[in-house]
């Protein structure tokens, strides 16, 4: 019996292990859960400067081909106001930022991980404690978090003469949102999504050669396509409210004006309504659109289902 639990310990590790794995499982790992858990712990000792009054724009798109540069366009008609356009986007630089916190829940870090708890004068009293395992306060990780997005996006915006600046994307989840929300408590979000069939039919005109992230997740495929916008604007409706966020839809959006009205009271900007009906850069490049078989059809509408006719969308 005990040379099998050797071997059992061999192959999948101690039962201790494997016991604590399991309760840490219990907690449903992710981004989200991870935030919960850190606005938990830092409820009392979280300190609010002037950063935190920021209020960058971060239009989110489900998925390519929706409209949203329409919208960066429309935004960007406010001379005060400079959106990145999906920077870097290949990289998956704020995905992985934000994967970061998955790893946060009760029990970690253990408190005594951190240079506070020791209540130390100095750092050279630490020097005949255990410190293997020695890290600043939760504080300073969101403020480092926070100065990437600061040197990268918020200092060039502002040098370009803009006083309010922010990112579009297509490629982010409402965990995303949450995780920018814990940067910045102020920010603005506009949730934006299309007809699926309609936006795979203006994908399909560039090829069908992009990635959400290089090399590892090519969309290709209607399914790939169909899929990713499923995953995202299921978690732009069911927690749009919870997020303050705007959740705005392509084809209300140009055929409706009190639409941008809805956009320029909740971003508290003035927006040229003519732009509504200007083309330029990619949507000019071709006035037809691209041929999709019924097989393409068929695989993009069981990727989308149920969501896509809930909301309306059939074919």
């Amino acid at each position: 019996m005990v040379n099998l639990n050797y071997f059992i310990s061999a192959l999948k590790g101690t039962p201790e292990a494997l016991r604590i794995h399991r309760q840490g499982l219990e907690h449903q790992p992710g981004i989200l859960n991870g935030l919960k858990h850190l606005q938990a712990v830092t409820a009392e000792t979280a300190t609010r400067d002037n950063a935190d009054q920021e209020q960058p724009i971060f239009l989110l798109s489900a998925g390519w081909r929706s409209g949203s540069t329409l919208v960066q366009r429309l935004i960007m008609s406010d001379p005060r106001v400079l959106i990145w356009g999906e920077p870097f986007d290949e990289c998956g630089m704020i995905q992985k930022m934000a994967e970061t916190l998955v790893a946060f829940r009760p029990g970690w870090p253990p408190e005594d991980y951190f240079y506070d708890y020791h209540k130390v004068s100095s750092a050279q009293e630490l020097s005949t404690e255990w410190i293997a395992n020695l890290f600043p306060g939760l504080e300073e990780l969101r403020q480092s978090h926070r100065a990437l997005f600061t040197t990268l996006f918020a200092e060039p915006a502002q040098k370009a003469g803009a006083g309010i600046w922010g990112i579009k994307e297509v490629r982010l989840t409402i965990e995303h949102a949450f995780y920018l929300k814990w940067l910045y408590p102020n920010a603005r979000f506009i949730l934006l999504y299309r007809n699926p069939l309609k936006a795979y039919q203006s994908y399909c005109r560039y090829g069908r050669s992009w990635y959400d992230t290089w090399p590892d997740k090519p969309v290709f495929t209607p399914m790939a396509f169909g899929q990713h916008w499923q995953k995202l604007l299921q978690g732009y409706i069911r927690q749009a409210e919870q997020l303050g966020g705007l959740l705005l839809c392509y084809e209300d959006l140009i055929q409706d004006n009190r639409q941008l009205d809805r956009l320029e009271n909740y971003l508290d900007i003035e927006i040229n309504h003519n732009l509504i009906k200007k083309k330029v850069g990619s949507s000019e490049l071709s006035t037809g659109k691209a041929w999709v078989s019924r097989l393409e059809k068929w695989l993009l509408r069981r990727a989308v289902s149920p969501l896509a006719e809930e909301m309306g969308y059939k074919w």
